[in-house]
């Protein structure tokens, strides 16, 4: 059962209890209200009969006529006085029953003095009033019974009953129908919140909820959007680096094959053709090269891994001492290059580890390097600017086409994957920069043009 209709339920059954307890509380309460106003007006006029009789009884007794005959008399002509009102009267003299016959029962009920006693009765099916007292005392004790039917009042009762049927029916189905229409109405962002929920469970983590005024449902819903959106970012997030390390691993894979295959070939080549000296030796030279330029991948990649997983031990250091660890061999191969490096710094101090700083620049600066032809120069500058400390490293060399600079900061990615690998290059030079930059909470950025020159920035706050 759904949870609106069990509201609608348990709203229904405690209205129509509390509709019908109230209304029965108030029919009952004008019913006893009407019942005792006839009960006051059946005792005045019973004591106005009984007034009447006790005249006559005593004018008898003056007569010295206070008998059985005369006395029915007296009483038949006062109950016909009041035949409309379909009022019986009873007579007994001490418990002898002298009106209407002798054939009635004797009296089944006691009176203490002069007491009047009223009674409701039920017989034969009918409701009845009975007002009993003794009347007079000569010779014997005179008792008087008033009986009237409770017709009027009953016939009322019914009408009561009816009304109130009615009017608990219409209250309740009035009830019914507007609570139906108003749970339907409340309910409803509640179902379309289900029914969001119930896409996202079903992979569509781009279905949102909507968002209607500022309840409790409007804030909860708007937890629930917040809440998808994070998990969708997370999820792309997630898709994002499973792909890259499946493009890490692809690469990988790429990068191992050819020197492996190099090298497995010159060894094979060696190993079983006749193969002068002079060519061995040039073999074994090529052998080397590619050996070396596993050695490196497997070096660099060992130190990407234990930066993420030891960290790196931070101090205060000079930016030329930075500068000073990377000059000799960086110039050494700009002048193999014909390259012209420069650097200029101040007394500019960043807080760092200076080993991997070095490796920074040193990575960015021989990029340039390779990047320029014969001829060309590679600016490597730190300065204060009001954001921190920003070192750049400058070249004119052949420059980036704007499509490619997005990516080569990925591991393996190379602009020119064919002189790269003829250079020995491994393609993680840049990823490597990246991972030192951040942790050091430092932003790289690149700017290159194609034919004019790279320009990368290190900004450290």
């Amino acid at each position: 059962m759904k949870l609106w209709q069990k509201i609608y339920l348990i709203t229904i059954l405690l209205f129509v209890v509390v509709l019908n307890v109230g209304m029965f509380q108030v029919f009952d309460m004008t019913y006893q209200k009407n019942l005792s106003v006839e009960q006051k007006r059946v005792e005045s006029e019973y004591r106005m009969i009984s007034a009447s009789i006790l005249r006559s009884l005593q004018s008898l007794a003056k007569q010295e006529r206070l008998k059985k005959a005369p006395i029915q008399g007296v009483l038949e002509i006062c109950e016909k006085y009041y035949v409309k009102q379909e009022i019986h009267l009873t007579f007994w003299k001490d418990e002898q029953c002298i009106y209407p016959g002798e054939k009635n029962s004797a009296m089944n009920w006691e009176v203490s003095g002069q007491e009047i006693q009223i009674r409701i009765l039920k017989q034969n099916g009918k409701r009845i009033i009975q007002v009993q007292s003794m009347l007079y005392e000569n010779n014997g004790t005179y008792y008087l019974q008033y009986e009237k039917e409770l017709s009027e009042l009953d016939t009322m009762w019914g009408q009561l009953q009816r009304k109130y049927l009615l009017v608990s029916a219409g209250f309740s189905l009035g009830l019914a129908g507007i609570l139906y229409l108003l749970l339907r109405r409340v309910m409803k962002p509640i179902q379309e919140l289900t029914q969001t929920v119930d896409e996202m469970r079903s992979g569509d983590l781009s279905a949102r909820v909507k968002v209607r005024g500022s309840d409790d449902i409007a804030v909860l819903s708007e937890h629930i959007n917040a809440m998808a959106e994070n998990i969708q970012n997370d999820i792309l997030q997630i898709q994002k680096d499973a792909q890259a390390k499946q493009d890490f691993v692809d690469n990988f894979a790429h990068e191992l094959k050819s020197p492996v295959t190099s090298i497995y070939g010159f060894a094979e080549y060696i190993q079983k053709a006749r193969v002068p000296k002079q060519e061995i030796e040039e073999c074994m030279e090529f052998i080397m090269k590619e050996s070396t330029r596993l050695l490196d991948l497997s070096y660099t990649l060992l130190d990407m891994a234990k930066i993420r997983e030891n960290g790196i031990m931070m101090q205060s250091i000079s930016v030329c001492e930075i500068f000073a660890g990377i000059r000799k061999p960086l110039e050494k191969k700009g002048e193999e290059s014909g390259v012209r490096v420069e650097f200029f710094c101040g007394e500019e101090e960043i807080q760092g580890n200076e080993i991997l700083l070095q490796s920074l620049l040193y990575n960015l600066a021989h990029n340039g390097i390779c990047a320029c032809q014969e001829g060309g120069r590679v600016a490597i500058t730190a300065e204060c600017i009001p954001d921190g400390i920003c070192l750049m490293v400058e070249d004119n060399g052949c420059g980036i086409p704007a499509k490619e600079i997005n990516k080569i900061t990925e591991p393996f990615y190379r602009v020119d994957k064919a002189r790269s690998r003829v250079e020995g290059r491994t393609g993680l030079g840049l990823s490597l920069c990246k991972q030192i930059a951040d942790l050091h909470g430092a932003e790289i950025t690149f700017w290159s043009e194609e034919n004019k020159g790279t320009r990368v920035t290190v900004l450290f706050p």
